[in-house]
């Protein structure tokens, strides 16, 4: 046999291991890889309910995880107990901390702007007020439950006022992500011949919608000055920190709405888009929520 030809043959019997190989490996794989990403996933999740006391129910979770750059957690009711309460609240003019049970009622507001004030919050609301034991509980959102609460602390009967608006509401815009604020057009319960208007909701939202404002001894056109001032108190609540909302309203003749909106809730709620309803600022209102036990020395973990 010549040189020649040796050569010829070692290299076929080495193209065909080769072949055979890559053929093996191609068989071998796709049977095996799953299994032995399953073992090594299991063996992590054990891993980390051992040592973490974490518990993993599906096992391509962490996988899935490990893909996420940027990760956004609700905070009320997560990091934080949902049990809100008021701290603060400029109105009138004036930045008042709420440092007892009774601020509202002795911090000396003008009587409309107190009743104003009151009504926003009771009427333009969602949630409820229920007995519990010898107590009424507010019931529902966290940041309304919040505000019946600084009524009630000040020993304002919210849960027999709340009724007043059965049966009186005319018409409404529901809170929404992507307007920031709700509406609520009340037939008033002591005076017949007026529908309020309540707004409530992100405080450089409700401004846009403001042409005047409730101040220390009556009410004034909108500046830009005091709209700046609003604004810095909102900036220097939020910085604390605490959850801002703002309170407005607006007043209608009772034969007004029926001629304009009675029938026609689609034409309110055009009307208020187009800034055709001209609203009086009442105040932005700060409220704390603490954090839950676990949290601080959960994120010192992290």
């Amino acid at each position: 046999m010549s040189s020649g030809t040796w050569w010829e043959v070692l290299l076929t019997k080495a193209m065909k291991l080769a072949n055979m190989v890559v053929v093996l490996f191609v068989v071998i794989v796709p049977e095996g890889l799953p299994l032995t990403v399953g073992v090594s996933l299991a063996f992590t999740t054990s891993r980390m309910y051992k040592q973490d006391r974490i518990l993993v129910r599906q096992l391509d979770a962490p996988e899935t995880m490990g893909k996420v750059t940027e990760l956004l957690v609700g905070k009320s009711g997560t990091v934080t107990s949902a049990k809100m309460t008021v701290g603060k609240f400029y109105t009138e003019q004036l930045a008042i901390k709420n440092s007892r049970k009774n601020t509202l009622i002795n911090c000396e507001l003008r009587e409309p702007t107190f009743e104003i004030f009151k009504e926003s919050i009771l009427y333009n609301c969602s949630a409820r007020i229920e007995i519990e034991g010898s107590k009424y509980v507010p019931v529902g959102n966290p940041t309304e439950c919040g505000l019946l609460s600084f009524l009630q602390d000040a020993d304002i009967p919210a849960q027999l006022l709340i009724q007043q608006k059965l049966g009186r509401v005319k018409a409404q815009i529901p809170f929404s992500s992507i307007r920031k604020l709700s509406v609520a057009a009340v037939h008033h319960p002591s005076k017949q011949q007026q529908v309020v208007i309540y707004l409530k909701g992100a405080p450089e939202v409700v401004l846009q919608y403001c042409q005047s404002f409730e101040g220390e001894k009556e009410t004034l056109e909108m500046t830009q000055e005091e709209m700046d001032n609003i604004m810095r108190e909102t900036t220097e609540m939020a910085h604390q920190p605490l959850r801002t909302m703002a309170f407005a309203y607006s007043v209608m003749d009772l034969d007004d709405w029926k001629q304009n909106f009675e029938d026609n809730g689609r034409q309110f709620e055009q009307s208020f888009d187009e800034n055709q309803i001209s609203f009086t600022f009442i105040a932005v209102v700060g409220l704390k929520d603490p954090l839950r036990a676990k949290v601080k020395s959960a994120i010192k973990y992290a």
